[in-house]
């Protein structure tokens, strides 16, 4: 049981500050503005699991591994903190506080919140992991955030607020992570991982420092940001810590072993190299690096040196101003650095790109990740679809208590799942076996509890006695429940408007009854499976798809189904395919296959045809020394093989394996490249808006001793775009420009032609043709690696095995193996197509892109249960179920989505509402009426408070910081700020203005409609 979600409103009054003590901003020093201030901000980075598992690391497991003990970190710490009021600590991983926190009496707790209060140990981050910026997706930040946040502050009081994103291992940094931390109201971004090149001209530039505007669409103020000087490490020679080789100071000058003189004089050569970086009189020197502070006393005792030897001598930096050395925190030093701008009238240059892709030298470009344990990455995102089910549907109503507590298992599994070492594939093999298996665990009891308040929803009196699940091992052909002669389906949709799906099956034979239970017998059809899945042992995996067209899903709502196998136990059915045809579909809605190779030649969508040639391909990947200019294509980095870079067809005619099948709801061809590469291409008669591209690949073929990289190549005929030309979405959400062989702020230099043009794609990438005025898509299920190669190209990774390390640390080659060979992935892409502008002959593709996006990030979830006894027969259960259930009185429009609907105390709810256009897509203002979001459920809309993003204070409370913009970094001729959107008076349930690409988050006060 997650106690803190027990204590919701309670706790302003835990660790509530007297008068005498300080914390955030009001914990520091005002400095002299004539002295050099060198923050030492002590620190450890702790992995949510890397080389070890989560529990590994907090316990101290498998030290031979690791030499890293999380609970022993932040016991020694608070003990030294508790000696020295001086002394500071930042606390940054959430998930390892809350392990320790669970297990402290409640003397410790109270020192701890005191320690807090005063500013000695602060929160910065404040997420229940670091998460990564590139694979992740901007719905599963929001939530580990708002999860870790709400614990700190829960457990430890207003003083535990974080305002500062210390973000300073993931590899790259995306503007949508900057937006996200401006809406939760934080006022800077610290990170140490940027281009080498980049970093190299900020440095030798002093624009390391920089003002960030996270949106090209909201209002918001800029963001702080600092890249770190020399990593998130201490100088040389003075990491003073057991894991460290660096000598301690020596102060006694009569010992043949002192060094103090010496060590400060080193010391004081770094602050001058370093301040002359930067543009203000502080500098923060990051003192501490991963699992450090094992055994504190040994580092607060030499900094304690440190501090006390630049006290009693006079030390000078380059302009001749003394050296100050302080225990500080990055709020500290932010603020510092804001006292001195304003002093001194500084300004500071505006960044509106991101910080993507990142290379740590010339052949070292961090995009393989970016694919890296793609079924890992699948994983994710359906745990994500579920954990937004689960949410809903306890988010209000008898019982949400407890059955919210039950979610909190799948909360915090994806939170974890968030970290800059999971949802990248960057973790040894054995602990992504540990989270695969916190995920399954986390699956079965959300997936319990949502389908239980379904059914009760659904029912009319008391609940039949029928036990749902999840099909998760749909994508292998194998779910037990599908596979009885009578099995009922509930099919939920998460979306808050209508929406329409093909629910896709495993089954045995070819001759159903579809019903809901109006009495409607629903169109349905039996398609070949993919495959036969030999490889999966000791398991019965079904023979083929039984799909069915769910019509009109209501919002948040529900719609049962009653499926009857009417061949049931016969064992030699068979669908035959469709002879000597090349066309699926029809003239509105279609793909058309090349007669001479099998290969798709075209499309057409809304009657209008695309010339589109798709192919599975792969890269061979470099072997190198590991140097940096010879890295190994690994874990983190992509990189083809330097003397064949190019990617290679499987074959060049795919003809002899081609079958094609036609039905009433689907026409689709099976093809196969390879043994290791095989698709299915589908054209849906009732979706008029793309063609599906399901993919099967591996086990990648080793034995010619070459690791490989699958991809996915989408080649336009006609197409023009402007030449190197594409964009990506930015965690899910804007839309990026990118430019192939170019980079805003620095000179680019193309040692590496393909990965240093590959970029994260979490949900789509897009080409446009202006002269044409059509916009292409192609849209993912999970996050992968893309790029945009060639003219009217447009690629994603798949899948990913390889032979060497790349040296950064994991020590494994990433050579996935499942039953003694390699790993197998399935996964689907969506293609579309469209106007860039509305008016035109054909939709804007913008609209349909937002979407289909929409719709397969939270796409219906469906529940089934066997329903084979005399008890479970239709007309009994049909006199006893609904039809549909749904708690809201109508949709809301198609530019909005409710982002957050869960459970936040008694009787309260957290609701957050976006807009899911931009500005340049069509997006206009939405005025929104949420009062009949409850109704369903006998509730009511008593209060209405907006709050920051993290819902964790409100809107209009608390500081800001404010800078002056210097003009831009890029060549942008405009980087100013963009307008806050006008609000004609303060929002309320019966009027939400959401303007594009905004997001607003409420507290609701719910209570029950009086019979």
């Amino acid at each position: 049981m997650k106690f803190f979600h027990l204590l919701p409103f309670l706790l302003p009054i835990l660790g509530a500050k007297s008068k005498e003590e300080k914390c955030g901003y009001e914990a520091c020093p005002t400095l002299n503005p004539s002295e050099l201030h060198v923050h030492l901000v002590a620190h450890s980075h702790d992995d949510v699991g890397w080389l070890k598992t989560v529990d590994q690391y907090y316990f101290g497991q498998q030290m031979g591994i690791q030499f890293a003990g999380i609970q022993y970190i932040i016991d020694s710490v608070v003990q030294a903190l508790l000696a020295d009021p001086k002394r500071k600590f930042i606390q940054v991983e959430t998930a390892f506080f809350h392990k320790w926190w669970r297990r402290q009496h409640d003397k410790r707790k109270e020192q701890v919140r005191q320690l807090v209060n005063n500013g000695q140990l602060v929160i910065v981050g404040g997420g229940w992991s670091m998460n990564d910026e590139a694979a992740a997706h901007y719905q599963s930040i929001i939530d580990q955030f708002t999860y870790g946040i709400r614990f700190m502050e829960d457990t430890l009081g207003k003083c535990a607020r974080p305002k500062i994103g210390w973000q300073i291992d993931p590899f790259g940094h995306t503007r949508e992570m900057a937006s996200i931390f401006n809406e939760m109201g934080y006022d800077a971004i610290f990170f140490a991982r940027l281009d080498y090149r980049d970093k190299k001209k900020r440095l030798s530039t002093r624009t390391a420092e920089m003002l960030w505007r996270g949106s090209s669409n909201v209002g918001q103020p800029f963001l702080f940001t600092h890249a770190m000087f020399d990593h998130y490490s201490p100088p040389r020679g003075f990491k003073f810590d057991i894991l460290s080789k660096d000598d301690p100071l020596v102060t006694d000058i009569r010992s043949s072993e002192y060094n103090l003189k010496e060590k400060v004089s080193s010391f004081t050569a770094f602050v001058k190299a370093q301040s002359s970086n930067y543009t203000s009189n502080n500098i923060m020197m990051a003192m501490g690096d991963d699992f450090t502070y094992q055994d504190a006393h040994y580092n607060y005792r030499n900094l304690d040196t440190l501090i006390k030897a630049y006290e009693d001598v006079e030390h000078l930096d380059n302009k001749l101003r003394r050296i100050r050395l302080h225990y500080s925190t990055p709020n500290c030093y932010v603020k510092a650095v804001n006292e001195y701008a304003k002093q001194k009238g500084l300004k500071y240059k505006v960044k509106t790109d991101d910080f993507i892709p990142y290379a740590s030298d010339s052949s070292s470009y961090w995009t393989g990740y970016y694919t890296s344990r793609p079924t890992q990455k699948r994983l994710e995102r359906q745990g994500n679809n579920l954990l937004q089910v689960a949410k809903q549907l306890t988010s209000a109503g008898p019982d949400s208590k407890t059955r919210n507590e039950r979610v909190s298992e799948l909360r915090e599994a994806m939170s974890v799942m968030q970290h800059h070492d999971a949802i990248t594939g960057t973790e040894k093999t054995k602990v992504a076996m540990d989270y695969v298996t916190m995920m399954s665990k986390a699956f079965e009891s959300s997936s319990a509890v949502a389908s239980e308040v379904l059914l009760k929803r659904l029912a009319k009196k008391d609940p039949p006695k029928l036990t749902f699940k999840s099909c998760l091992l749909a994508n292998i052909s194998v779910c037990e429940e599908s596979r009885k002669q009578k099995f009922v389906a509930i099919v939920y949709n998460p979306l808050s408007r209508k929406v329409s799906h093909h629910v896709r099956l495993p089954v045995d034979t070819n001759d159903f009854d579809v019903i809901d239970f109006a009495g409607k017998k629903m169109e349905w059809q039996v398609t070949p499976s993919i495959d036969a899945f030999d490889n999966v042992p000791d398991i019965q995996k079904a023979k083929f798809d039984l799909v069915f067209f769910a019509e009109d899903l209501p919002a948040l709502g529900a719609k049962i189904y009653y499926i009857t196998n009417k061949n049931f136990g016969a064992t030699d059915v068979n669908v035959p395919p469709v002879k000597d045809t090349f066309d699926l579909g029809d003239k509105e809605t279609g793909a058309q296959l090349n007669r001479n190779t099998g290969f798709l030649k075209g499309i057409t969508l809304h009657s209008w045809p695309l010339n589109l040639r798709q192919e599975l391909m792969y890269y061979h990947g470099a072997i190198g020394n590991n140097r940096p200019s010879n890295r190994t294509s690994g874990a983190y980095v992509f990189r083809p093989d330097p003397k064949n870079p190019a990617a290679k067809p499987f074959t060049d005619s795919i003809l002899s394996s081609l079958k094609v099948y036609k039905g009433k709801l689907v026409d689709e061809v099976h093809q196969t490249f390879d043994n290791a590469a095989k698709q299915i291409v589908r054209v849906y008669k009732r979706q008029k808006n793309y063609v599906e591209f399901d993919w099967l690949v591996g086990p990648i073929d080793i034995s010619d001793k070459n690791g490989k990289e699958i991809i996915s190549r989408f080649k336009l005929g006609t197409f023009n775009p402007p030449k190197g030309t594409f964009f990506t979405d930015s965690n899910g959400r804007e839309l990026l420009k990118r430019v192939n062989e170019h980079r805003e702020t620095f000179k680019y230099t193309d040692e590496e032609p393909v990965a240093g043009n590959y970029y994260p794609i979490t949900s789509s990438i897009t080409a446009v043709d202006e002269d044409r005025r059509i916009e292409a898509s192609v849209l993912t299920d999970r996050a992968q690696g893309g790029a945009s190669l060639g003219t009217g190209e447009m690629e994603l990774m798949l899948h990913r095995r390889l032979l060497k390390d790349d040296g950064f640390g994991v020590d494994e080659a990433l050579n996935e193996l499942e039953f003694g060979k390699g790993l197998r992935v399935r996964g689907r892409h969506f293609f579309t197509f469209g106007s860039i502008k509305d008016g035109d002959n054909i939709p804007r593709a913008s609209k349909i892109r937002r979407g289909i996006v929409q719709q397969k990030v939270l796409a219906p979830w469906v529940f089934l249960a066997d329903a084979s006894s005399k008890e479970n027969a239709f007309d009994k259960l049909k006199g006893n179920l609904k039809s549909e259930f749904s708690p809201v009185t109508h949709d809301l429009p198609e530019q909005v989505q409710i982002l957050t609907l869960e459970r936040w105390g008694d009787n309260h709810v957290l609701l957050r509402l976006e807009h899911i256009l931009e500005v340049s897509e069509g997006g206009v203002v939405q005025k929104i009426d949420v009062r009949g979001l409850f109704v369903g459920l006998g509730l009511r809309i008593e209060e209405f408070k907006e709050m920051t993003l993290a819902g964790n204070s409100k809107l209009d409370e608390g500081y800001r910081m404010q800078w002056t913009a210097g003009g831009c970094l890029s060549g942008l001729d405009n980087c100013e700020l963009i307008e806050k959107p006008p609000r004609d008076g303060k929002a309320g349930p019966d009027r939400v203005d959401l303007w594009p690409m905004e997001i607003r988050t409420f507290i609701v006060n719910v209570e029950e409609i009086p019979s």
